[in-house]
């Protein structure tokens, strides 16, 4: 057994105390030497101080960001392995961690033997890299452009892909993205694109399928003038025009095998040849492809080469079809939703929680696209702010069938954001849901008694018409507040929340003052 001073060090830095005790106990557990840091100003004197062989890192924290101390402690100690924590994921945030050198990224809530399991992999991965001697600045920072368009999912599935992408950017290695149609296969490659050293050069996207076959040689090496009937001029070819940045084939599965071999060529020798001339042009540029085909099979089929393909999947990104991350539907909407009102194309702004409890329960055959296709018609359809069943396509309800719909797909919520669900019959009184209850009326005698909940709930829905839980959720959170005299551990404990939570809550419903 390791002693005190010959255990591993894991440093955690993450401004939530309840967070650094969990994780120190249940680390200290397992024989390591835990040390904490509540900022990464801090984290970043103690790294200096300790050779700490993996790191926990929060996002977001009070003055320096995760991000800026990842990037910091990388210069620091290139060997120790960085795992960044965040309840706030997003696309950009998992890529450039990828790229900034973490060894991996975990979401919260998280199980704390995930934790553990990946910290004793991060460990593994620093006693490798040290027998090694590999020890490379590898990590430069490189400049980040944001990312045009949304790539839209907190999935495990599509945080895989995101990390693929931060991996595979800042390489030339020629990258395949497969998956069916309509999953966003083009965005991915853009992605590449938009985080790569070549993102200053051009960026051409060709559609292969779109294309006539007697004239996509034409269009991707370019002709020379008189070369075949109706060539009155020469072109210059997007191999060409694409000179130093990066070309994106699309439906790569649908060209002829003649101009695959082509493809071949300027793969191998960055050479490529206009159509008419005998003269070679050396280009250079990366290429990226994607195709919904199988192209192993073609490949056995002889109708793909089999040497071309090889130099393709180099590196494949598998996107996985909506169906297998119906956990992002809710988030996918609310992104189409946002992008639709910022362009003025739709008044709705939100989806009923039946609407997005059946839609939960589709099987989306077109995907992505299909998703997009599907909110921007009920949004136009949608009578007010709201989007309802009645505003959705009636062959998207038939095809869900008449499965109860009994609660919507839930909000992925941080583990210091979870907030004790009110039991349905549990009575509120209306002064602890309005700041000026109306008074109540007259009981008529013989008259059924009305459940306190539903006066409180209909008290609600007329003063406020939508957002009632975040209405409530303030209005409850004051009355603790009030009755614990802004004692916020007592407070916390009474709503059956963290103190952390509790916090964020004040500062979101600006309770503090």
């Amino acid at each position: 057994m390791a002693t005190a001073e010959t255990a591993p060090k894991i440093l955690v830095i993450d401004d939530d105390d309840d967070l650094r005790y969990s994780l120190k106990r249940v680390l200290s557990g397992r024989n390591y030497q835990v040390l904490e840091a509540a900022s990464g100003e801090e984290g970043l004197e103690m790294a200096q101080k300790h050779n700490a062989r993996v790191i926990l890192l929060d996002n977001r924290m009070q003055g320096m960001s995760g991000m800026e101390a990842l990037q910091h402690l990388r210069g620091i100690n290139p060997n120790a392995m960085i795992i960044l924590m965040t309840a706030y994921g997003t696309t950009q945030t998992t890529i450039e961690a990828m790229k900034f050198g973490a060894f991996d990224y975990i979401m919260k809530p998280f199980d704390l033997k995930k934790i553990l399991s990946l910290t004793e992999s991060a460990l593994a991965a620093s006693n490798d890299l040290d027998r090694a001697n590999t020890a490379d600045e590898a990590e430069k920072g490189i400049s980040q452009e944001d990312i045009e368009g949304g790539i839209i999912g907190s999935s495990a599935a599509m945080q895989d892909v995101f990390k693929m992408i931060g991996q595979v950017a800042a390489s030339d290695v020629t990258v395949m993205v497969t998956g069916e149609s309509g999953t966003g296969k083009e965005l991915i490659a853009r992605a590449v694109y938009q985080n790569s050293l070549r993102s200053q050069k051009p960026y051409i996207a060709v559609n292969c399928a779109a294309i006539p076959e007697n004239l996509i040689e034409s269009e991707l090496f370019g002709h020379e003038k008189g070369s075949f009937t109706g060539a009155t001029s020469q072109r210059i070819g997007k191999f060409e025009l694409c000179d130093g940045g990066t070309i994106f084939l699309d439906e790569i599965g649908d060209m002829a095998l003649s101009t695959q071999t082509k493809i071949l060529r300027a793969l191998q020798e960055g050479e490529i040849q206009r159509v008419g001339s005998s003269d070679t042009i050396k280009v250079n540029v990366r290429m990226l492809a994607a195709t919904n085909k199988p192209l192993e099979e073609m490949v056995k089929e002889k109708t793909f080469r089999e040497d071309l393909y090889y130099r393709l999947n180099v590196v494949r990104i598998q996107l996985p079809p909506l169906r297998e991350r119906m956990e992002d539907v809710a988030q996918l909407i609310d992104f189409v939703l946002k992008r639709l009102a910022q362009d003025s194309k739709a008044d709705a702004k939100s989806i009923s929680p039946e609407a997005l409890t059946l839609l939960s329960k589709y099987n989306w055959p077109g995907n992505v696209r299909e998703l997009e296709n599907l909110v921007y018609r009920s949004a136009v359809m949608a009578q007010g702010e709201t989007i309802l069943i009645k505003d959705l396509p009636q062959e998207i309800v038939n095809a869900v069938g008449d499965r109860t719909l009994v609660s919507p797909v839930s909000k992925t919520i941080a583990n210091d954001d979870i907030v004790a669900p009110l039991p349905p019959e549990e009575a509120i009184a209306p002064s602890a849901v309005s700041a000026e209850p109306k008074s109540a009326p007259e009981q008529v005698v013989g008259a059924p008694t009305q459940d306190p909940f539903d006066g409180a709930y209909a008290q609600l829905r007329d003063a406020n018409g939508t957002n009632i839980l975040e209405h409530m959720e303030r209005q409850i959170i004051a009355r603790a507040l009030k009755e614990t005299g802004g004692k916020q551990v007592k407070a916390a404990e009474i709503l059956g929340m963290t103190r952390a939570t509790l916090r964020k809550r004040i500062d979101q419903y600006d309770l503090g003052k």
